[in-house]
């Protein structure tokens, strides 16, 4: 299969059950990781599949956290530049509700687009070595180095809550309202892999939410890996 068509835009804004978008969304995963051809693609930092990772597989797991197997539910990924990612409608006919989803995504967009380029280019990639460069993407005398260097989990720690508190703080720039949920997709397979690291992120989060003031219903942290979970209720 062509790589380039496994990512299709009409059928990635498509309604969806909660169940049934978390399935096609693993299933296009699996595709994008089946080839060598299917991996770069997913790597190149296209439109299509930047919005997959960022955005719509986010999404997913969030739908399918909150609604489970539920039927009256639809989960709608919104790929233009408005203010929400995705739309949850909840309920049919007069009694539906609907929910807008914004999606922040943890993380140093810069630093994982070059380890990316290195990856793609080696074949293997450190993710936790300090990464650099020198000279513009696709010139030839372009250079990416990751150093081969482990940290401690701590110091790994302590870098990645500075990290979702800057995204949080981003969103405070931002006008959304009482119908919308932030989600901060998290990343809960390194930094925020044992129970201390969620009681570091649950005790942050109260001090952050102390001083920042976000336009939203509810705030989220979403593991990407499946495990972690928060939820606050900001209406208050």
């Amino acid at each position: 299969m062509d790589p380039l068509r496994i990512l299709d835009r009409s059928d990635m804004g498509q309604p969806r059950r909660p169940s049934e978008f978390y399935k096609w969304v693993m299933a296009k995963f699996s595709q994008l990781a089946a080839t060598d051809e299917a991996k770069a693609f997913a790597r190149s930092g296209a439109v299509l599949p930047k919005k997959f990772y960022d955005e719509v597989f986010p999404l997913a797991i969030f739908a399918e956290r909150e609604f489970a197997a539920r039927d009256d539910v639809l989960v709608q990924p919104n790929l233009d530049n408005d203010n929400f990612d995705g739309r949850i409608t909840v309920g049919t006919g007069s009694n539906a509700k609907t929910m807008f989803v914004e999606i922040t995504y943890a993380k140093v967009g810069y630093d994982e687009s070059l380890r990316m380029e290195f990856l793609c280019r080696e074949g293997h990639v450190s993710l936790t070595g300090p990464v650099s460069s020198s000279g513009r993407k696709g010139w030839p005398n372009r250079k990416i180095h990751v150093e081969d260097e482990a940290v401690s989990h701590l110091a790994m720690l302590e870098n990645y809550l500075v990290i979702v508190r800057e995204r949080l703080k981003e969103k405070t720039r931002s006008c959304h309202g009482r119908n919308h949920v932030l989600v901060v997709a998290v990343d809960d397979h390194l930094p925020l892999r044992q129970p201390s690291d969620v009681d570091q992120l649950r005790s942050a989060a109260s001090s952050w939410l102390s001083e920042l003031t976000l336009d939203f219903g509810r705030l989220v942290f979403l593991g990407m890996a499946g495990n972690l979970y928060l939820s606050y209720d900001l209406e208050d």
